[in-house]
């Protein structure tokens, strides 16, 4: 008896155990987790091109020698001379830089290489009775055609927008030609020279990030590069210290659009994915 009892229960639990099995709780599967997008940043070296149109204005006088020309000749020349060459063209080339950024603000140094195109000139004609004498004319040229800058910048961020201002160095070529032709527009006399001149800029402008490391701006500049002389000598036959020195006062406004490849991580990078 008693070992049909001892039987009978060891047969009820061996039934029983699957169901008890089946009742336990299961492991939950491992989930993926996702890292949040890494944060924007301005932060970075970049590359980039540009193209635009500049409004170059050179402001021209003269300074003539009275001896050959006598006082009152070399006044009416000085006093008929004054003009300004507007230069217009397109100017394109290439810039680099560094920004940090820190909350909002970001502060950055870029420098650029940029060619210019356009010249201007212009032609006076005497109408003096001795003189000079009536037919006597300048002709002045005038042509900026090289500028590098160097310069901070200083902006505060709206996500991937970034207005900002920036002013420092500039350095640019003006290419120049004057002439003044005596003895009834005769007997001409000339200098021409391309001349280097150290100056300043400002400007500002707004840069909007795109893509992975993509961003493009629209930017304004004024940029002044002082005054410089050039002499034209006195000419064949004329008396002498009939030379005349010309005056050069060369500024530019510039509107460009660039686009900037920021290296380092990219911006807007997929979230990394782990299993844990």
């Amino acid at each position: 008896m008693k070992k049909l009892l001892v039987a009978g229960i060891a047969a009820a639990a061996f039934c029983g155990a699957p169901a008890l099995a089946a009742d336990l709780p299961t492991k939950a599967p491992a989930r993926a987790y996702v890292a949040p997008a890494p944060v924007f940043t301005w932060t970075g070296f970049y590359v980039g091109g540009n193209i635009g149109g500049h409004w170059g204005s050179d402001k021209i006088s003269s300074s003539t020698d009275p001896l050959g020309w006598t006082p009152a000749g070399a006044a009416f020349i000085d006093s008929n001379s004054p003009a300004t060459l507007n230069s217009d063209g397109v100017i394109g080339g290439v810039q680099a830089g560094y920004n940090w950024q820190a909350g909002s603000g970001v502060f950055g140094i870029e420098t650029d290489a940029n060619w210019l195109g356009g010249s201007s000139s212009r032609t006076w004609v005497s109408s003096g009775v001795a003189t000079p004498a009536p037919g006597d004319f300048m002709h002045n040229t005038s042509q900026a055609d090289f500028l590098f800058t160097l310069r901070p910048r200083l902006g505060v961020t709206m996500d991937r927008a970034l207005l900002y201002v920036t002013g420092g160095y500039a350095y640019g070529t003006v290419k120049t030609s004057d002439t003044f032709s005596s003895f009834g527009g005769t007997t001409p006399a000339s200098t021409s020279s391309t001349t280097g001149r150290s100056g300043w800029t400002v400007g500002g402008g707004l840069e909007y990030a795109y893509g992975n490391n993509w961003s493009a701006k629209i930017e304004y500049l004024y940029v002044d590069l002082g005054s410089f002389n050039s002499s034209i000598p006195s000419c064949a036959g004329c008396a002498v210290g009939s030379d005349i020195t010309v005056n050069h006062k060369y500024t530019d406004n510039i509107v460009r659009v660039g686009l900037n490849y920021k290296f380092g991580d990219p911006w807007g990078k997929a979230p990394v994915v782990t299993k844990y």
